[in-house]
């Protein structure tokens, strides 16, 4: 690719972490059950000339996720970043990734967080059936990231009260 050649490019990669949580008490016999999958498991951010591309778009990452025996508690899906983006010693902080998200509600908007889980969806009582939502991550792109392969990961978290 052409673009690669010119100095200063960069190419990040986020490894999502999907936490699936199955929560099973012992009675009453119909237990909470939580469901969470994400797809694919990584994203890369493509090298791009951030006077060209400004914002860039990773491929979309699908959400599928299930909530039963919940009647009257809320649900909630965050993610939280283990840490910035990081190449060696070089890094981009991770607020420099944003989200979009739809089917909106449940799903909104938001910037990664390495500090405080971010919501991504939340809702009330049971979802019955596997509901499913896209994601969109994009990376602020700048001239002022050093050349390297960025890496952090993201963890999903799907809680019920």
């Amino acid at each position: 690719m052409h673009l690669m050649t010119l100095p200063r490019l960069h190419r990040a990669v986020l490894a999502l972490a999907a936490c699936a949580l199955g929560l099973v008490f012992a009675p009453p016999a119909e237990a909470q059950a939580l469901r969470l999958t994400i797809t694919p498991a990584t994203i890369t951010f493509a090298a791009a000339d951030p006077d060209i591309t400004p914002s860039i778009a990773a491929p979309t990452v699908t959400v599928s996720y299930r909530v039963r025996n919940n009647a009257t508690g809320n649900w909630r899906i965050s993610l939280l970043a283990s840490g910035d983006l990081t190449a060696g010693a070089a890094t981009i902080p991770i607020t420099n990734v944003t989200w979009t998200a739809s089917p909106t509600p449940p799903f909104q908007a938001g910037t990664l967080s390495r500090t405080l889980a971010q919501t991504l969806a939340s809702g009330s009582g049971n979802v019955q059936n596997t509901t499913t939502g896209t994601v969109v991550f994009r990376l602020a792109n700048s001239w002022t990231y050093n050349v390297g392969i960025y890496s952090t990961s993201v963890v999903f978290t799907l809680t019920a009260p």
